[in-house]
C-alpha cells in the first residue's frame, strides 16, 4: 500500500464548502418560516424596523423574532445595525413580491419537502427507486406551484410561445390545447386567459392536483375555455391542435408512451411544446453552476423517484440536456424537433405533427 499525500489546503477548502452548504440549508429552513409567518410581507416597504415593532405587527414571540432577524441579517437576506432591520426592495422582489420576475421563494418549500421525504427516499434507494408524487408532503406541492408560477407569468406569453413558429397564431385563431402533467393548473389557466379563443384541457394523474387546479380556476373566475381532468399521460383521447408539457415531461413514468399518444392526438400540422428546466448535454461543463446544482438535487429527491414510481419507470431525470429530449420527440414520430428557446433557466422544445 502506497502512502497518500494529503493536500491540507484542499481538505480545508472542501470542509469550508460543506459548512457553506450547511449554512445555506439552515437559512432555507428559516426562509420557509419567514414566509409562512408573514415576516417578509411585514418587512416589505416598511423601511428600518425594530424587532419589537415587527413582533407587535405580526403578533409573534419577540425573542424569536429578534433571533430570526439577526440570523437573516448575517445570512445577507436583511440589512441591519443591531437596532433596526430592513428588507431591501431588491431582496423583497425575490422573497415577497408575488409576480415579480425574481419571486423564487417557493423553492424554499420544495427543499423543505426533500427533508420531510428523507425516510422514503432512503427506502427508495434501497428498493425500486420509486417515491410517488402523492407520497410527498404538501409543502413540496405548494412550493412547486409557487416556484414555477414565476416563470409562467413572466415568460410563457412574452417569450416562450412567440419563439415557436406558428404557435401564437394558432392560439389567437382558436386552438384545442392539451396540457399534460398540468399540476395545479397555473400554466393551463394562463394559456386560456391569454388566448380566450382557444380551449385548454389540463390532465394530471394526481387527483389532488386536479382538485387544486379546479379550485384555482374558480379563483380565476371559472373561465369557460379551461377545464381539468384526471388522466394518464399515455392515454390521451380526442384531437388537439397543440399539446404542451410544462416542466412535466421528465416527471412521467413513460414519456415515450406519452409522446406517442400526443402524436396520435395531434391534428395534422399540430404543434407539440415541452418546456423543461435548463440543462446541458454534458454535465461536466456546468459543475458548480447553482441552477444546475438545484436542478440535480430536484432530480434526485423528487423527479426521478417520482418517475420510477410509475408504470414505465423511465427515470428521464430533470437534467441530462436537450439532446435526449429532442431524441424522444423524434422517436415519437414528431417532425423537426428543435430547441425553440434557451433562456438559461428553461429550454423550450418544439416539434410538429
Amino acid at each position: 500500500m502506497t502512502d497518500t499525500q494529503i493536500d491540507e489546503a484542499r481538505v480545508e477548502a472542501f470542509a469550508g464548502q460543506l459548512l457553506t452548504d450547511f449554512a445555506g440549508a439552515g437559512t432555507t429552513a428559516l426562509t420557509v418560516l419567514g414566509d409562512r409567518l408573514g415576516l417578509y410581507r411585514a418587512l416589505t416597504g416598511a423601511g428600518p424596523t425594530t424587532a419589537a415593532k415587527l413582533a407587535a405587527t405580526t403578533g409573534l414571540q419577540p425573542r424569536l423574532v429578534t433571533e430570526w432577524l439577526t440570523a437573516q441579517t448575517v445570512s445577507g437576506h436583511l440589512i441591519g445595525d443591531g437596532e433596526t432591520f430592513e428588507l431591501p426592495l431588491e431582496h423583497a422582489l425575490a422573497l415577497s413580491v408575488v409576480d415579480s420576475p425574481a419571486y423564487v421563494i417557493g423553492g424554499a418549500d420544495i427543499i423543505a419537502g426533500y427533508f420531510l421525504t428523507l425516510d422514503k427516499l432512503e427506502r427508495a434507494f434501497r428498493g425500486d427507486g420509486g417515491v410517488a408524487y402523492g407520497e410527498m408532503p404538501g409543502c413540496l406541492h405548494e412550493g412547486i406551484e409557487r416556484f414555477f408560477r414565476t416563470a409562467y407569468v413572466n415568460h410563457l406569453a412574452q417569450s416562450w410561445f412567440p419563439a415557436v413558429p406558428g404557435l401564437v397564431d394558432k392560439l389567437t385563431a382558436g386552438a384545442r390545447v392539451a396540457d399534460i402533467g398540468c399540476g395545479h393548473g397555473v400554466a393551463t389557466l394562463l394559456v386560456g386567459q391569454t388566448w380566450p379563443a382557444s380551449t385548454v384541457t389540463g390532465f394530471d394523474n394526481h387527483a389532488p392536483s386536479i382538485t387544486a387546479a379546479r379550485a384555482n380556476a374558480v379563483a380565476a373566475g371559472s373561465p369557460g375555455n379551461v377545464s381539468f381532468e384526471v388522466g394518464d399521460s399515455g392515454a390521451l383521447t380526442g384531437e388537439y391542435d397543440v399539446v404542451v408539457y410544462f416542466d412535466s415531461l421528465h416527471d412521467l413514468g413513460d414519456p415515450r408512451a406519452s409522446l406517442r399518444a400526443a402524436y396520435d392526438a395531434l391534428a395534422e400540422g399540430g404543434l407539440l411544446v415541452a418546456v423543461e428546466p435548463w440543462s446541458a448535454d454534458d454535465f461536466t461543463t456546468v459543475i458548480g453552476n447553482p441552477l444546475v446544482r438545484a436542478n440535480y438535487n430536484a432530480s434526485t429527491a423528487l423527479c426521478t423517484p417520482g418517475s420510477l414510481s410509475q408504470p414505465g419507470a423511465y427515470g428521464l431525470g430533470t437534467q441530462g440536456g436537450p439532446a435526449r429530449r429532442l431524441a424522444l420527440l423524434a422517436e415519437a414520430g414528431l417532425a423537426d424537433p428543435v430547441v425553440a428557446a434557451d433562456t438559461g433557466f428553461n429550454l423550450v422544445l418544439a416539434a410538429r405533427r
